[in-house]
């Protein structure tokens, strides 16, 4: 098993099929094949279940979750020899939480961009769980979370640097709005509303509001900021969500509040590990962060 073996056997995990996979890799579908049975045969074990569409078997998943990290760290050393030489080259691998990527990430990377052009970056999106996953196997070098969040484990620093944290909004759609009346949205405003929240909040909201006297009314959970968001504007219920990135706001009909609840507060947040090297240019990002 080789550093090239690895690197097919990622694509053809990407794209599902040998031919998208061998036409990625610009090169003949029938060597392609045939490194995977070597890769196969060399380490006892079937990668896929062939089809139609190639699917993981479990081994295959395993091998997808190590060669990640290998390739990663592949991509790293040979970063960091770069670094070393210029100073100014290399990849950033980034993981975020949905709140923080349509719209705060892209306008750091812009800002950072335009001091290093020559850096490039690769993102990886998913839950705060996702994201502290990924930046303890080293798959990415920093990740962007929204608190509540264990930051004891790692290096971090809040966004903005100085910043108070946030109060957490009612986002909804014209048709409740009548339900909350006007000025400054407390808790109790929302019993007997359906909610709509995103899971790893639960218990943070569930408190609040039996803080404020009333059990809440949760009609559905769900992982993703994007996901309640969307619910919310189809007018299922109320979204409890972190402080919206504007653009998401700019959907027809969608109204937001935030909410006069201490208890519902966040703040953004950038983790890395702790007692790792840190490529130049990496932490050239995180100087620019508190800039």
């Amino acid at each position: 098993m080789d550093i090239r073996q690895l690197r097919y056997f990622l694509t053809v995990a990407e794209e599902g099929q040998f031919t998208k996979a061998s036409q990625k890799l610009n090169m003949a579908q029938p060597p392609l094949s045939q490194q995977i049975r070597q890769l196969e045969e060399e380490l006892g074990v079937k990668l896929f279940i062939r089809g139609r569409h190639l699917e993981l078997t479990q081994a295959g998943q395993i091998l997808l979750s190590r060669t990640q990290q290998i390739l990663h760290l592949t991509s790293v050393t040979e970063n960091e020899l770069e670094d070393y030489r210029t100073g100014s080259q290399g990849t950033i691998a980034i993981g975020t939480v949905s709140s923080c990527s349509s719209y705060y990430l892209p306008r750091q990377i812009l800002r950072f961009h335009q001091l290093y052009p020559g850096v490039r970056f690769i993102l990886r999106e998913g839950n705060a769980y996702r994201v502290k996953d990924l930046v303890e196997k080293g798959i990415v070098d920093v990740g962007i979370v929204r608190t509540p969040f264990y930051l004891e484990a790692f290096n971090y620093l809040y966004q903005p640097a100085q910043g108070a944290p946030e109060p957490m909004s009612a986002v909804f759609s014209h048709h409740w709005q009548k339900y909350l009346g006007p000025g400054p949205l407390k808790l109790a405003a929302l019993e007997k509303l359906p909610l709509i929240i995103q899971r790893r909040y639960q218990n943070l909201i569930v408190e609040a509001c039996e803080s404020a006297g009333f059990k809440p009314d949760i009609l559905c959970q769900s992982d993703d900021l994007r996901t309640s968001i969307s619910c919310a504007e189809l007018g299922l219920g109320i979204a409890i969500t972190p402080q919206p990135p504007p653009n998401l706001l700019q959907l027809e009909g969608l109204l937001y509040r935030p909410l006069a609840a201490e208890e519902l507060q966040t703040l953004t947040a950038v983790i890395w590990p702790k007692d790792s090297y840190q490529p130049q240019v990496v932490v050239n990002f995180l100087k620019s962060l508190q800039g």
